[in-house]
């Protein structure tokens, strides 16, 4: 039905992009995707997970650009404000989403209790993370050295 539409605001598993499987996302008429990417720093991936290598990204946005997905259908969400991230990390992962032909969609980091980074975040956040909740709204970027606007704009744009 080409009154259908689908859309995945929440990320597709990039490793599980096949060309068949790019082929039938098109013939079924989705027109917004997201993969779940999160950094191109493939090599420290260990410290979130191994959801997908740097061949598999590409190999997956190369079938859905094949099945005929364009730039402004596709994007990649990454993460900002990592424990330990560098602006740099967060721009030169911008830079290689962009370079593959598909949208950068940066989103920032929360830190949460009980989790794998959790004791991470506390150790580098430069507010103390444990004595208010408040302190781990994302929009803080409370893993970072410091909240610069300039540097929040720049990642958007």
């Amino acid at each position: 039905n080409a009154d259908l539409r689908f859309h995945t605001p929440n990320a597709v598993h990039i490793r599980n992009i096949s060309e068949k499987l790019a082929r039938l996302m098109m013939k079924a008429n989705f027109k917004t995707l997201r993969l779940g990417l999160e950094t191109t720093a493939f090599e420290n991936r260990s410290e979130l997970d191994r959801k997908v290598t740097e061949a598999e990204f590409k190999q997956g946005v190369a079938y859905l650009k094949a099945a005929g997905f364009t730039k402004d259908q596709v994007g990649a969400y990454l993460l900002a404000g990592l424990p330990g991230q560098t602006v740099r990390a967060i721009e030169d992962s911008i830079r290689v989403v962009r370079e593959s032909g598909i949208s950068s969609v940066p989103t920032y980091y929360t830190p949460i209790p009980h989790t794998k980074m959790w004791s991470q975040a506390v150790a580098c956040s430069r507010y103390d993370l444990e004595a208010d909740p408040v302190f781990t709204n994302n929009a803080l970027l409370p893993c970072m050295p410091k909240f610069l606007w300039e540097v929040i704009s720049r990642l958007k744009n």
